[in-house]
């Protein structure tokens, strides 16, 4: 009789007993310190029920900058890592695409950042930390207490996606995860901490020195959370399913990237299973290049009556939460590139064997919409202008799945095996500019006895 009423009137409770929660501390292979395009490895337990959605990266940070350069860490602590791999007995399983930290600032721009205040680095810090409290005026930032350490506890890919999150390690080879970290130049060197004036005077926030700074990352470890059962259920299901069908479906997301400088058109080819969706994030191509800190537009800059706390520039009274200071890291500013000598909007179209998705080309706004459209999350930005999108957060995504089918395990995106799909997007009315594509797919774990694995891309 239950079964035929919905869980809002049903009276029903089920009871799991012999259940024991623990979480084990993993040392890197090798040094525990790493810098600029590093690698570190970390091997999750063997023969353990694992939680991978509460597998978190603890580290301190700090910038090292010469020659009066100031060296900032970067808005959202996810930035300083470049690649994420994750291998099984030695077997690449999630790709080790480039481009990690960017694919966070892009979903950040639609589903919301997921680095959080008290254990992340949401915000780039001009004089004062939020962190620590530390006056950083002349100095470099630097967190190097044990009790002041960055913890990264929300992962794109294979971590973050796996379904089931809870597996048991016993049934696959050794879990190896390997992290490439970032490149130096995601963090600003600016000259000074004083408040931009937006026109990029020297001894300011968004002023660059000329010397860049470098980064480092000390005491790396990892948490995992390991589960436990008192009942042999889970492992005869399991054996029974093996036995059965041959092997484990575990669906994840996967990622492939293509970097370019784009001009008109940008071709690319995705070879997948399922395709879910595309990414498109557009910088400038000096973005690599030193820099200081970007000004979001709206929020507080100098003002000739006001150096010292400035104003916001939507209005005085700072709508739209802009009467707060705001930064980021240029190289994460994702910008449309419009060219300034044409009245014409720009227009993009993307194309996949030859066939037009969708069949009109569309502007900014259009797009836009239909990024909003294509991402599974109930996360809204309310507090986003159209010209801070265009200026700072540029970024556009078309979905060819069916909506939530990440929730219910469903692959229906485009499947591309046979004949790789072709793909090129093409524009108009922009200047050439860095262009990242992030094909976002559908990958299946298959997990077979005598823990063989194999993997459908």
């Amino acid at each position: 009789m239950s079964g035929v009423l919905p869980a809002n009137v049903s009276f029903f409770m089920q009871r799991l007993q012999g259940v024991s929660v623990s979480h084990f501390k993993i040392n890197p292979q090798g040094n525990d310190s790493a810098s600029a395009n590093k690698i570190t490895r970390l091997e999750l337990p063997s023969n353990s029920l694992l939680n991978l959605r509460n597998t978190r990266l603890f580290f301190n940070a700090q910038t090292v900058s010469q020659f009066g350069g100031i060296g900032r860490l970067p808005n959202d602590i996810s930035s300083l890592i470049e690649r994420v791999a994750i291998y099984m007995g030695g077997t690449l399983v999630q790709n080790n695409f480039q481009g990690y930290n960017v694919l966070c600032h892009a979903k950040a721009v639609v589903e919301g950042s997921k680095c959080n205040s008290v254990l992340g680095h949401p915000e780039i810090v001009r004089k004062t930390s939020y962190h620590n409290g530390a006056d950083f005026t002349s100095t470099s930032e630097t967190y190097d207490k044990l009790d002041e350490m960055f913890c990264i506890d929300n992962w794109e890919g294979l971590l973050g996606s796996l379904e089931p999150s809870i597996i048991d390690s016993g049934i696959c080879p050794q879990i190896t995860v390997e992290i490439t970290w970032a490149e130096n130049s995601v963090c600003p060197t600016i000259s000074g901490t004083a408040l931009s004036t937006g026109t990029d005077a020297a001894g300011t926030i968004d002023h660059a020195n000329a010397t860049p700074c470098t980064y480092t990352v000390t005491n790396i470890s990892m948490q995992v959370e390991v589960l436990g059962m008192a009942t042999s259920v889970l492992d005869q299901i399991t054996e029974q399913r093996i036995a059965s069908v041959g092997y484990l479906s575990l669906p994840f997301k996967n990622y492939f990237t293509y970097v370019s400088t784009h001009n008109q058109t940008s071709r690319f080819s995705v070879n997948s299973a399922s395709w879910d969706r595309v990414w498109f994030v557009y910088r400038d191509t000096s973005y690599p290049n030193t820099a200081g800190a970007h000004v979001v537009p709206g929020h507080k800059i100098a003002t000739a009556t006001n150096t010292l706390t400035g104003e916001p520039t939507f209005d005085s009274g700072g709508v739209l939460d802009t009467n707060s200071e705001k930064y980021i890291s240029k190289y994460f500013r994702m910008k449309q590139p419009n060219r300034s000598v044409t009245s014409v909007a720009a227009t993009y179209q993307l194309q996949v064997n030859g066939a037009s998705i969708p069949a009109y080309t569309l502007n900014a706004s259009e797009f836009y919409a239909i990024t909003k459209n294509s991402v599974d999350s109930f996360h809204h930005e309310t507090k986003m202008t159209t010209g801070q999108y265009k200026d700072s957060y540029f970024v556009q995504c078309m979905r060819f799945c069916l909506p939530d089918s990440t929730y219910s395990r469903l692959a229906s995106g485009l499947d591309t095996r046979s004949v790789s799909a072709q793909a090129a997007l093409v524009t108009h009315g922009l200047t050439e500019c860095n262009l990242t594509v992030i094909a976002e797919c559908t990958s299946e774990l298959r997990i077979g006895s005598g823990r063989a694995v194999e993997i459908i891309a």
